[in-house]
């Protein structure tokens, strides 16, 4: 009972606080936006062929593409035409509420039967707490789908280990193609605790390993293999950007993010001092508990570290582990409840502010990181640029292209890459106003949109109205 009223009340926050933002996708996000749309199309055109085709061996960038054949199934379920409406965008919340399941799965296997349920708990809670967890499965990003995706490879290969049989090789391996086909980071994140768990009991069990790699293959190889080339050209590349700053800005870089927003400040207290009190009175239980923790989480850091491209989502998929340290401290006694619960607590507070202030979350590292600073923690905007006041005006107007005479820049405290102007284009597509969009100063097109005055006034030819953009642009 207290789980269903733990889920059901994040589920709420979450929609709510997606039904207030406004804001316009930054560049990543709006990538993923409209590799999701080609997904819609197909299925909107009556072409699951090509749907399959695109997902499992398309050229579609340099990512695997089931978080957009995710989201553009959703999209097309749905039926609504704009991929900011709230009922599109909750499909990314699902991801969190796996991987907190997952993890509360796993961290049931770590403590005495007489307290399986309430550790359960305590670990379901501590992921739905996680502050960039939460953030980032708001926006429309593939690394909260990784985040589900590596915690439930993580509880398949456990139950593997635990009792090797046919339908538990067949899940594991299906989980693992699915990683794979999320990202290419889920082969480096997933490498340490995979192995940690399956090394074991391969040498007894190798026909059920092989019979699960198999599947993964099955669902994950054409892809991979019809991308090799473009693959190891994107990896020369990752590796070669993103590392002007020192070895000492490198090693810092993701153990801080961590202290900071992948868990917050009085979360981040709260494990080290669970991870002290687990290891001075430990059991053969607990002690593989955090070892588990610590090639999942610390290996991942570690992986993450020898990358020299580094973001701070990238991180996110590493963080549910610690609700298997509080779940396992949860159980060692009364004092310890008490002082999880009062942590618990603060920690999910302290989420609650960051996700509804104002506050920046994350300081730039310009040294590995020169561009502007990709802040998915953040309170909801009901700032949209003013996309939607200029589609209605035009929605009014006869067929016809628009020229808008200066692109607006948009602000590194909004938006991280893209002009006003490559915005409006797809916008006013997925509203149902598809419109010939281009920046030219003799434009050739029917309606005019002209930046001028240094208020940044746009008079919308044949309308007679004004919209002020440069006033919903301010930080």
């Amino acid at each position: 009972m207290v789980q269903r009223v733990l889920l059901i009340g994040w589920t709420a926050m979450s929609l709510a606080w997606l039904s207030k933002d406004r804001l316009v996708r930054d560049g990543d996000e709006e990538g993923h936006v409209g590799a999701a749309e080609l997904f819609l199309a197909d299925l909107n055109q009556g072409m699951p062929v090509a749907f399959f085709e695109r997902l499992w061996v398309g050229q579609m960038g340099e990512y695997p593409q089931a978080f957009s054949a995710l989201v553009g199934s959703w999209w097309w379920a749905v039926g609504v035409g704009l991929p900011g409406e709230t009922v599109v965008r909750s499909i990314c919340l699902i991801s969190l509420l796996i991987a907190a399941l997952a993890t509360a799965r796993v961290a049931s296997r770590f403590v005495d039967p007489e307290s399986e349920q309430s550790a359960s708990l305590i670990a379901l809670a501590t992921v739905l707490s996680l502050p960039l967890a939460n953030g980032l499965t708001r926006h429309f990003m593939p690394e909260g789908l990784l985040m589900a995706a590596l915690a439930l490879s993580v509880l398949a290969a456990q139950r593997w280990v635990e009792r090797p049989s046919l339908g538990r090789a067949v899940w594991l391996g299906a989980v693992v193609g699915a990683g794979l086909m999320t990202k290419q980071t889920y082969a480096l994140l997933a490498l340490a605790p995979l192995a940690f768990l399956i090394l074991g009991a391969l040498k007894t069990h190798w026909m059920s390993a092989a019979l699960a790699a198999l599947i993964a293959l099955c669902i994950a190889g054409p892809w991979w293999l019809s991308s090799a080339e473009a693959q190891l050209a994107y990896a020369t590349a990752s590796s070669a950007g993103h590392g002007a700053g020192g070895i000492v800005d490198h090693i810092v870089y993701y153990p801080v993010i961590l202290a900071k927003i992948g868990l917050g400040p009085p979360l981040s207290l709260l494990v080290l001092w669970a991870t002290w009190r687990l290891l001075s009175a430990s059991t053969p239980k607990t002690r593989r508990g955090l070892l588990i923790v610590g090639v999942w989480l610390l290996g991942g850091v570690l992986i993450l570290t020898l990358i020299p491209k580094k973001y701070p989502r990238l991180l996110a998929p590493l963080t549910p582990s610690i609700g298997i340290v509080l779940a396992m401290l949860w159980a060692t006694g009364q004092r310890e409840r008490r002082i999880v619960t009062v942590g618990l607590l603060l920690g999910a507070a302290w989420t609650v502010v960051a996700s509804t202030g104002n506050t920046t979350q994350l300081t730039r590292n310009a040294a590995i990181d020169p561009g502007c600073p990709q802040q998915w923690l953040r309170g909801p905007s009901e700032n949209d640029l003013g996309l939607a006041q200029v589609a209605n005006a035009l929605a009014k107007q006869p067929a016809g292209g628009v020229s808008i005479s200066e692109d607006i820049e948009i602000p590194c405290e909004i938006q991280t890459t893209h002009n006003w102007a490559q915005h409006l284009g797809p916008y006013l597509r997925r509203s149902g106003h598809d419109r010939e969009v281009q920046v030219s100063t003799e434009p050739s097109q029917r309606f005019i949109i002209r930046v001028s005055g240094s208020d940044g006034g746009i008079p919308i030819v044949g309308t007679g109205k004004s919209l002020h953009i440069h006033d919903r642009l301010q930080p």
